[in-house]
Order: C-alpha cells, then structure tokens, then sequence
C-alpha cells in the first residue's frame, strides 16, 4: 500500500469509473507515476508482452489475476501515458465485464499492489493541479455530467471547451494590467502616475466592467438550464389545473377526475421547451373550503405561487370569470404571471380579463398547447437574459464571484472618474482580480479545491 506519510498527490490513485451496478462493461481508472506498472502486476496480457512496455494510447487484450495466479477477469487494459491522458499523468484503464463482482475484485487487487481509492473528484482535481486545464473547464466537467437537457448538455460542453475561460482572459488581462499601473502610481508617487493614465484606460476599464456584466447575465439564463425554472400551476378546482400539466408534460402524472377537490397536495413533474428546464407543480385548486385536508391543500398552493418563478393562473373558458378567479388574480405577482383559458375547445372565452393577455388551450385537444409553451419560456427567461445558446453554466460560488468582481470593478471604475487615490482604486482593481481568479483558478487555496472537487463522483 501507499506510504500515508508521503504526498498524497503524489500517490497512484484508482476508482471505478463506471456507475455501480450492473452493466455490460465496467472500467477501472488508475492515475498516477506508478500507474503502468501496477497495473501490470495484476495484469497478464494474452500476447506475454509486459505491460510496462506498451506504447501510449493503445489497448491490450488479457487477463486480471488473483495472487495465486487465478483469472478474476478477461478484460482490456488501454495505457495513455504522461502528459497525453486526462490527468496528465500515466494512466490505465481496465476494461472488465459490468458486474459489481468484477469491478470490487479488480480494484481490491490494485489496492492491494500499490494503488489507493481516488477522493471524489481527484482525477480532474490532478488535471487542473498538472496544468492540463483551467478551473473553469474542470467545473464544467461536473456540468457535463448533471446536464438534464440537451440544451444545457451543449453549454457545458461549450464550458468545457474553454468558453467561460475564453471569455474572462481578457477581463483579468485587463485588470491585472490596470492594477499594476495604479499599484506602481503608489510605489512611485513621484512620476504623477495616478493623473496620467495609460491611453485608453478608462475606456478598457469599461469593456472590462462590461465584460463582467455580460458574464453575469449569461449566468443567470445558465442558471435556468441547470436549477430551472419553478412553476406553479394554480386556479380553483375543476378548471383542468391537472389535465394541462399532464399535457404539457405528455403523459398522464396526475390523476384527473370530475370531482372538484381531486388535487390535494402539489405535485411535482420536470419539463423541458427549448431547453428551459421547467419544475412543473400542480396544486390543489383555490377556494374557500370548511375540510381540513383539503385547507391544508389550498395552504400548499399559495406558498407554491409565492415560491415559483412563473405562476400558470388556468381558467375556466367554459363558465367565464368568476369572483373565484378574479379573487386569486389579486393576490398573485402578475410580472411572473402566464394566464391560459382552459377548454377553448367549448367555443368560450371570459370576456373581458382584468388580468395579462389570456392563451386559449385546450388540454383535452391539445389547441395552444405549443403556444402555451412558447409564452412560458419567453416569461421565464425575460427580456434581459442572454440567448441560451450563450448561456454559462455557473455555479453559486462562480456566479457570486463574478458579481464580487463585476462591483469591484464599478467602484474603481467610478474612483478614476472621481479622482480617487491611487491606493482606493488599485485596491478595488485587485479584489476584481482576485474575485475572477477563484473562477479561472488563478487564486484558490487547496480549501477551496477540496470544497469544488468533493461535489464530484469517486471516479472522475
């Protein structure tokens, strides 16, 4: 086994990186200086060559075996060598079938020849300690994994490849130089530096702030591709609250009956349009009611429409508006508000509505539906988010660091306007600085590495 008392970094680490579980092909990472040749005692290619002497990047048909010679597995070993692999270090991985059993003796073996168990996320962490990527792309890899749509799967992949970083270098290019003229203006007082600054800085210094912003706001429309957008579907009982969320979604999640009350609790479905990520919940509906149950129900649906980012007020197209409806329309944020008039397949609209420009649907056919949908994302993103297709994917550490950075900037920002010291500006310029580079990973400490990689599965 590994020394305990050397550099942990230095250790040769495995893991499976497979999910657990059945499946046809299980895989084994091992990463580290040693990695070749522990995987050679516990491998025997069927070609008798030792593994020790494969090239970078090819595959080897043979078998794992036991101390006493005995076959655990037939399995492929692929060798990428340094720097030529994920973590810039030799790497192996074994290929064996997917049964746990197989998984569990395989890495027992390694183990037991040298290896230890990889923390969770430390085979990125070693590829952004080796220099092979930023910290930026090395978050996105843990996006790639949790992307729930295709929309969001192709942002992180966007991230991954150096989008975020791509966009922040001329940021921290920017304020790196400028606080380097603000800090000398202190050094040297003498040459009147702090009234003569560098041609055109004022003006990067607002591309810069500018830039910021941009990456705020492209965090934000991120941020509904990956936490989503809470929705709440509300109205009074038997206006097909149930039915339009069952058809929404596409098949049936809520039981729908002809009994008004049938809702009791809110219930909870997932839908993407347009990549939007959408957290559906159905309410009970709302009205004055002496059952205990169902009060507790009608409670529920209103914390649910103050909670929700886009409140779906369903009316009833057949009986018109009622004292009912107008009575929740008050008591609902009508900037988060998308209004769709239920059965418009009956041939009737409540005329007139006090409330937003009402969609006509109809959940047992289907009319507006696809209306309906396009209303609600445009509701959810705002006029103010970026495209998705330029969304970032951030996390709240990386969205608040970049917002830190985005008012320290403005504050320097508007003390070289004002004629600030030197000493005011170029602080405020380096807190920008060092708020960007907890994201590009230019300033962090091994604290925070470890609280950013732990969020990672074992094996990756």
């Amino acid at each position: 086994m590994a020394d305990p008392h050397t550099d942990p970094r230095r250790d040769t680490i495995c893991a499976p990186a497979t999910a657990p579980g059945e499946g046809a092909v299980g895989i084994v990472r091992v990463s580290g200086a040693r990695a070749v040749a522990i995987a050679g005692q516990v491998f025997t290619a069927s070609s008798g060559r030792p593994l020790a002497e494969a090239a970078s990047h090819t595959v080897h048909h043979g078998r794992v075996r036991d101390p006493q010679g005995a076959v655990l597995d037939e399995v492929l070993a692929l060798v990428m060598r340094a720097p030529r692999s994920y973590t810039a270090e030799d790497v192996v991985e074994i290929q064996c079938h997917g049964g746990p059993a197989a998984v569990r003796a395989i890495l027992e073996r390694l183990l037991h020849a040298g290896c230890r168990m990889a923390e969770p996320g430390e085979f990125t962490r070693r590829a952004f300690v080796n220099g092979r990527i930023d910290l930026t792309r090395a978050e996105a890899v843990l996006q790639v994994i949790q992307a729930r749509t295709e929309a969001a799967g192709r942002a992180a992949q966007r991230q991954m490849g150096g989008a975020l970083m791509d966009h922040l270098q001329a940021v921290t290019e920017a304020l790196r130089d400028l606080a380097a003229h603000e800090e000398a203006a202190i050094d040297f007082p003498e040459e009147d530096l702090e009234a003569d600054l560098p041609p055109g800085a004022l003006k990067r210094l607002t591309g810069t702030r500018d830039g910021l912003a941009e990456a705020v706001r492209r965090g934000r429309t991120g941020h509904l591709l990956t936490e989503g957008v809470r929705l709440a579907i509300v109205g009074r009982p038997n206006v097909g609250k149930s039915s339009l969320l069952n058809r929404l979604l596409g098949y049936d999640r809520a039981i729908v009956t002809d009994t008004p009350g049938t809702t009791r609790d809110v219930l909870e479905a997932d839908l993407a349009v347009d990549g939007v990520r959408f957290v559906l919940q159905d309410t009970a509906g709302i009205r004055a009611t002496g059952d205990r149950v169902e009060a507790e129900g009608v409670a529920r649906s209103h914390r649910a429409a103050q909670g929700a980012d886009v409140v779906l007020l369903v009316v009833d197209g057949a009986a018109g508006v009622t004292a009912e409806d107008e009575a929740i329309l008050a008591g609902l944020d009508r900037a988060r508000l998308v209004v769709a008039v239920n059965k418009s397949d009956l041939g009737q609209l409540p005329v007139p509505w006090p409330g937003p420009q009402p969609i006509p649907v109809s959940a047992l056919r289907g009319d507006g539906v696809d209306a309906l949908r396009e209303a609600l994302v445009r509701q959810a993103v705002g006029a103010d988010a970026a495209p998705l297709e330029h969304a970032f994917l951030l996390t709240t550490r990386q969205q608040h660091a970049l917002e830190t950075a985005l008012e320290a900037t403005e504050r320097a920002l508007q003390g070289i306007v004002s004629g600030d010291y030197a000493e005011l500006v170029a602080s405020d310029l380096r807190d920008a600085l060092d708020a960007v580079g907890t994201v590009t990973g230019e300033t962090t400490t091994d604290d925070l590495l470890t609280r950013i990689f732990e969020q990672f599965c074992i094996g990756k």
